[in-house]
């Protein structure tokens, strides 16, 4: 497995963890600290956030989906260079009540203090079929 699938797959453990309630407080500090200052996302329906309303919303919604499943699917390297790498990746997420599917497109920074030494900079989501 790359660095950029490493890295994929264990921010979304963290967020898994964290909506399943199993998460303690570093958990949801490990997540947060894999996002730049700056990082952004868009959500699958179009709306634009940012940092700050990524991880409060994140925070809000903690032991919301104590049976979550999240599985991630087809990463794929799509550019790399010294200072960025964007990557795709298929993201499901099986709930009690809720099953839900995107693919992703994520840009990162190369930080050598990172975990895998990478930084969410921004991510694209589109649903997909579930």
């Amino acid at each position: 497995m790359s660095d950029v699938e490493h890295e994929i797959v264990e921010q979304h453990r963290l967020i898994e963890a964290v909506l399943r309630g199993d998460g303690e407080e570093q958990t949801f500090g490990r997540f947060a600290e894999a996002l730049t200052a700056d990082f952004t996302l868009c959500m699958p329906d179009g709306d634009l956030r940012v940092r700050g309303d990524i991880v409060s919303g994140l925070d809000r919604l903690a032991g919301s989906a104590p049976g979550i499943v999240v599985t991630i699917r087809s990463v794929q390297l799509v550019v790399a260079d010294s200072r960025t790498v964007v990557s795709t990746y298929e993201e499901h997420q099986v709930a009690p009540e809720v099953t839900t599917a995107r693919r992703s497109t994520a840009v990162f920074v190369r930080d050598d203090s990172a975990r895998h030494g990478l930084r969410w900079r921004h991510l694209h989501e589109t649903w997909l079929a579930a």
